[in-house]
Formats: C-alpha cells, sequence, structure tokens
C-alpha cells in the first residue's frame, strides 16, 4: 500500500511566502536605520559645506550685538550714578559674561570644519552598497527581533556583525555571511494559527520599524535632507541666512555708533 502525505491547506505556501517577504522588508528596513544613524555626520558635513560660514558669520554678529548692549548698559549705568568711568573693569565684566558664548561659537565652529572635513574621507559608494547588502542578509538571519529564539552563539554573531558594519570591515561581514549561511533556514510553524499568528506579529513589528524609521528622518540632522537635496531651497535658505547677516551687522553697527557717542560725551 503506497505511503499517504497529508495534503497541505491551499493556503499555506502563501503565507508562507507572506513570512519571507515580511522577513525580508523587515530586515531592509533594520539595513535603513542603521544605515541612517552612520549616515548621521555625512548629512551634517554637507550642510556645513552649505550653512557653515554664514552661521558662524550670523551667531559671530549677534553675540557681539550683545556684547555691545550690555557695554552701553553698563557705561550708562556709570554716567547716571556719577562715578567715575572704569572701562577696564567694564570690559572685564563683559570678557566675564560672554565667556561662555564666545566658547560656544568657536566649538560650533571647529565642529563645523571637522564635519566639512570628514567628507573628504567617504567610502567608494560600491562599498558602501555592498556593506548595506551584506547587513540586510546578516540582518535576516541574526537580528533578535527576527529570531527571538536564537542561541547564544548566534547572538554573539549578531554583535560581529554590528560592529564589522560600523567599521566598515567588508572582510568580516563576507566572512560571516558565509559561516551563517546554515542559519537561513526559518522553523516551519506547526500549525496554520501558529503561521497567522506570526505574520500578525511581523506585521506589526514592521510597522514599528516604520515609523521608527520616519521619526528618525524628521529629527536633526537628517531633517535638513529636502533642502540639501534641493538647489533652489539650499540657495533660498542661504539667501535667508545672508539677510539675517546683514540685519545683524547693520544692529551691531548701529550699537557701535552709540556706545561711541556715549563714551564720547
Amino acid at each position: 500500500m503506497p505511503q499517504s502525505f497529508p495534503i497541505p491547506h491551499p493556503e499555506w505556501d502563501d503565507l508562507l511566502q507572506k513570512r519571507d517577504a515580511l522577513h525580508s522588508q523587515i530586515a531592509a528596513v533594520l539595513t535603513d536605520l542603521h544605515s541612517l544613524a552612520d549616515s548621521g555626520p555625512v548629512v551634517i558635513g554637507h550642510y556645513a559645506v552649505a550653512f557653515g560660514d554664514r552661521l558662524t558669520r550670523l551667531h559671530a554678529a549677534e553675540i557681539e550685538t550683545a556684547r555691545l548692549k550690555r557695554e552701553i548698559d553698563l557705561v550708562q549705568a556709570a554716567i547716571n550714578s556719577g562715578r567715575e568711568l572704569d572701562y577696564n573693569q567694564i570690559q572685564a565684566t563683559l570678557d566675564a559674561e560672554f565667556a561662555e558664548w564666545q566658547a560656544k561659537l568657536k566649538a560650533e565652529a571647529d565642529n563645523l570644519t571637522r564635519h566639512r572635513e570628514a567628507l573628504d574621507h567617504l567610502l567608494d559608494p560600491a562599498k558602501v552598497r555592498a556593506l548595506r547588502e551584506r547587513f540586510r542578509v546578516l540582518a535576516r538571519r541574526l537580528h533578535p527581533d527576527l529570531n527571538p529564539s536564537q542561541a547564544p552563539a548566534e547572538a554573539e554573531l549578531w554583535h560581529r556583525v554590528t560592529a564589522a558594519y560600523d567599521t566598515n570591515d567588508i572582510e568580516e561581514l563576507d566572512a560571516l555571511e558565509i559561516l551563517t549561511r546554515d542559519v537561513d533556514s526559518v522553523p516551519v510553524p506547526d500549525s496554520m494559527e501558529t503561521l497567522r499568528g506570526i505574520l500578525q506579529k511581523l506585521r506589526d513589528m514592521l510597522d514599528h520599524f516604520l515609523i521608527s524609521l520616519a521619526k528618525r528622518r524628521d529629527e536633526w540632522p537628517f531633517d535638513q535632507l529636502p533642502v540639501l537635496d534641493d538647489p533652489a531651497a539650499t540657495t533660498a535658505r542661504q539667501a535667508d541666512l545672508d539677510a539675517r547677516i546683514l540685519a545683524a551687522e547693520n544692529s551691531r553697527d548701529e550699537r557701535k555708533h552709540w556706545l561711541n557717542q556715549l563714551l564720547d560725551h
């Protein structure tokens, strides 16, 4: 008598394909999240190139304007009280009060310069694509969210994956891809009900990661990408900064004039 096999449910293969597709989609979104975090310095570098010099000039003019206003107040207070004007003491007071702002301005300028210089050491685009592809494959095999019952040895392999990706070690990722090829098999669920439950969990997981990705793209510095990727928007932002610089410098010059008149008096 020939051996009989259970007849699979008509939906079984379709549900398995949907499960595999969700695994691939989640791995792709996880790769985007990881890559987005790594690309932050590059985005800031392009931002520094487009706007850095103007921002430094604007903030320098704003600090100088604020200092002049404070200087006028101190001089006027001395005149009103009838005290002898000790201009050296006033300058010492101003230096102490604005030391923190000057330090912040220098740190900002140094930071922007550092990010501009980082653009000179970018990876070749082909290598970036290769790194992302290796990471996507390994994320599907080893990411804890996609493999909740993984063994400790597989969890350690995942730590090696993230470390290699963060250091752009394509050779290590290649070796890990070969080493984990036998991990690519996903256990077969024991029932249709279990499989449907797995699909719902995967859909919820995908939604969660997509929301996280959308939120991350709305945060600094990634919220600047629409402007940086649009030459017209970049030019408009630069023109706006130029106008703000001019206004700040005009205000500074007016206060210089008023201070000189006050001192001459």
